[in-house]
């Protein structure tokens, strides 16, 4: 038994007391480190007195309220047991219960407490109570419902059921194996588009990609950056994952467009059409620039929308719109308040944009300052309120043209493991977060010291005291209009590597997380918006987390750069069947880039090596690394085996490299297979290269070719087709394989 007070409550609380690193030394937490963890779980740990109290209560929580404040189950569980806390004076007397299902649904019943199996009893204030178990007498249906127990006194708490595993597409369930495009949606060029790509080239690039056999379109998260901050434009750190990017509207595709006459006249102006004419031939993407021509459109189309759609009896648009308000409730309300409130002290003050430097009566979301600030400027307030709506109207859009081209998946988001401590998310939950530290990742070979990536986590106590309800919201709203969604970083449902702000990353500690609890809520939410999951378990993974992702229907990762087993390449075959395959993702090179080792010297050239030795180590593993895939690749009979291996390599034979490896990956068993255009078209870039802020064009490379010839591309197109064939083949009868030529053969 632990004897030091702060290592019981930091081991009660969920703080690890220790991890090992990449390098198999043990690290050991500091007690610093602790304290400034329960610090910000909301624990007083300023004495010895203080911890010890801190304790106490926290231990007896349970025995304090007569219900917890919620309970998820798994309904292949059979019927719930409830553990209800009753003073033991109480004990003979009748109760009442009630569950209230999701649907409406009422079921209600009595029990004496003496009558239930008892957990046990404890002195509480001078008071016994007994912790008795409550059997509920069935299963209701997978939802959100609420159940009450009454005496005299009253008492609730939300239950919440969860199917058995995820939704799986009706195609995967027949036992296709599907593939489709991963894209960063703002790279994407058209000759409409204003310089980034918007929801219009998203609905475009879902019906060619449908053309072509492809059965959905990834993109980068989507969620609501800083309106007022255009420069902050990083996808995986957000305002608020709840909303969307207003930089993907399609302004022209706005119906207001047409109705305002200061809109239209704007469009047409000199100077704006030799603005939009720079953004949309810049060769990367401009947002201050792009913010610049959009904001000032939407805003002349909001004035006109209110006028023409909200003035007196709002007509069908203006229905639609206070619908979509109404929905969004205190979420929408909040979120659309920050965006006022950051823009309006960002013109006072350019040093204002973080809301703990704003005047502290707007410090409280539900104070009265800001209800003063939102009954002074509800229109300002109401027009960030319309920008999510024409943003959810467009993507939607997007969505319906998957399904009139009959993609089986459609889109496929991207969920970000966390958000910015200075954003609307952040300021409107601060209760539910840990505002004073930030999520990050223990040392490896490529940060000695540790990553601390600004993003701020959800308090797991404070989580489950809300009923787990902000974790389903930021869930299901990243489901909409998806038929799958990527959950950044997946094991984050069981832990979280923590560091203490202005301490060093490698002064971190891993946070447990409610596991059970949050991968039943994952599944929930993904059958209730019919959405495939799929967890990027990359990296330390912790033990019996992917088995549990496969109990659960989850999808895992495989990347065919990772995929090493005693020293060698894995064969197609062994890859797993319950995962998403691919080369690389947005973080990594692309394959032309992994071949020539661009990744590796672009590190050195921005000394990111703590060491220099380790970036000839890594030169040194990418050769061995291009010979092993060649290996692996020769095997499968899609390259000769005396391909060379040298890092210069000529269009035709990357040509050549790029179909063996894509059929090679459509050869697994994988469920579904993403490819990258940047793969496909020899191209060298990487999206985003870890370690780096502004020394890299991160989050702003665009396609060299817009969306119609980039994907008319005749190396393009060949693949595309063998993608097709070999997958359908392979659904049918896995013996039929093929060339990389094409030309189907008969394996053993």
């Amino acid at each position: 038994m632990v004897d030091d007070p702060l290592e019981r409550l930091a081991a009660l609380a969920g703080i690890e007391a220790g991890w090992i690193d990449f390098f198999g030394e043990r690290r050991v937490v500091s007690d610093e480190t602790k304290r400034a963890f329960l610090t910000a779980m909301g624990f007083d740990v300023a004495s010895e007195r203080a911890i010890a109290a801190s304790f106490a209560e926290f231990e007896t929580r349970s025995w304090r309220h007569r219900l917890p404040p919620v309970l998820v189950v798994s309904e292949e569980d059979g019927p719930p047991t409830v553990t209800v806390a009753v003073p033991v004076r109480k004990e003979n007397q009748l109760h009442e219960w009630a569950v209230l299902e999701e649907n409406g649904a009422l079921h209600t019943g009595q029990w004496r407490p003496r009558d239930l199996p008892l957990v046990g009893r404890r002195d509480v204030d001078g008071e016994a109570v007994g912790q008795y178990r409550f059997l509920l007498p069935g299963v209701p249906l997978p939802g959100i419902h609420r159940l009450r127990v009454s005496d005299e006194e009253m008492a609730a708490m939300t239950l919440i059921v969860a199917p058995s595993r995820a939704h799986l597409p009706s195609a995967i369930e027949r036992g296709q194996r599907l593939w489709g495009y991963a894209t960063q949606l703002y790279a994407l060029r058209s000759e409409r588009n204003w310089g980034v790509g918007d929801f219009s080239d998203l609905a475009d690039l879902a019906g060619r990609t449908a053309s072509q056999g492809g059965a959905a379109v990834g993109f980068n998260p989507l969620h609501a950056l800083f309106a007022s901050r255009p420069e902050r434009f990083s996808p995986y750190s957000p305002s608020s994952r709840t909303f969307l990017n207003i930089a993907f509207i399609d302004v022209e595709a706005v119906p207001d467009v047409r109705e305002s006459a200061e809109a239209k006249r704007l469009l047409v102006s000199t100077g704006f059409q030799t603005r939009l004419a720079a953004a949309r031939a810049a060769e990367l993407v401009d947002y201050p620039a792009v913010a610049a021509l959009k904001r000032p459109m939407l805003a002349a189309c909001w004035q006109s929308f209110r006028k023409r759609h909200l003035a007196g009896d709002p007509d069908d648009r203006g229905a639609d719109f206070r619908r979509f308000q109404q929905a969004g409730g205190r979420n929408l309300r909040l979120f659309a308040t920050f965006e006022a409130l950051q823009a309006e002290f960002l013109a006072r003050d350019p040093t204002l944009g973080y809301w703990r430097a704003w005047p502290p009566t707007y410090h409280d979301p539900d104070g009265p300052g800001v209800r003063a600030f939102a009954e002074t400027h509800g229109e300002r307030i109401e027009f960030h309120i319309y920008l999510q709506w024409v943003a959810d109207t467009q993507l939607r859009a997007a969505k319906a043209e998957c399904d009139r081209v009959g993609m089986p998946i459609g889109l496929y988001r991207d969920l970000a493991v966390g958000i910015a401590d200075d954003g609307a998310e952040a300021w409107a939950n601060q209760s539910l977060l840990c505002l004073g530290v930030s999520v990050g990742a223990p040392p490896d070979p490529l940060n000695l010291s540790g990553q601390d990536w600004g993003l701020v986590p959800f308090n797991p106590l404070a989580l489950r005291d809300a009923a787990y309800l902000p974790f389903l919201d930021v869930l299901e709203a990243n489901m909409r209009h998806a038929g799958a969604m990527r959950l950044d970083h997946a094991m984050s449902l069981q832990r979280l590597y923590w560091v203490p702000q202005g301490a060093k990353a490698d002064q971190g500690a891993y946070v447990r997380y409610p596991v059970d609890d949050l991968f039943r809520l994952t599944v929930l939410a993904s059958r209730r918006q019919r959405c495939l999951i799929i967890g990027e378990d990359l990296g330390t993974v912790p033990e019996g987390f992917r088995e549990r992702m496969v109990e659960k229907s989850i999808l895992g990762y495989r990347l065919l750069v990772f995929e090493k087993d005693q020293g060698k390449a894995r064969p197609a075959e062994v890859y797993p069947s319950q995962a998403l395959v691919g080369f690389g993702t947005h973080d990594l090179p692309s394959l032309a880039g992994w071949w020539k080792g661009i990744d590796v010297e672009a590190r050195r050239k921005l000394t990111l090596y703590p060491d220099p030795a380790m970036g000839d180590a890594e030169m040194l593993a990418r050769a061995e690394d291009r010979r092993l895939l060649v290996e692996v690749l020769a095997d499968a009979g899609l390259l000769e085996p005396t391909f060379p291996v040298d890092p210069e390599i000529e269009p035709d034979r990357l040509r050549k490299l790029a179909i063996a490896v894509h059929v090679f990956l459509a050869r697994t068993p994988a469920k579904l297979l993403m490819v990258q255009f940047e793969d496909l078209l020899g191209m060298t870039s990487q999206m985003n290269l870890p370690g780096t802020v502004d020394q890299h064009p991160n989050w702003r490379l665009r396609y060299p070719l817009d969306i119609a010839a980039m994907l008319a591309e005749p190396d393009l197109t060949e693949i595309a087709a063998m993608l097709s064939r070999e997958r359908d083949a392979r659904a049918d009868n896995p013996a039929q394989v093929s060339t990389a030529g094409g030309e189907s053969e008969s394996k053993e």
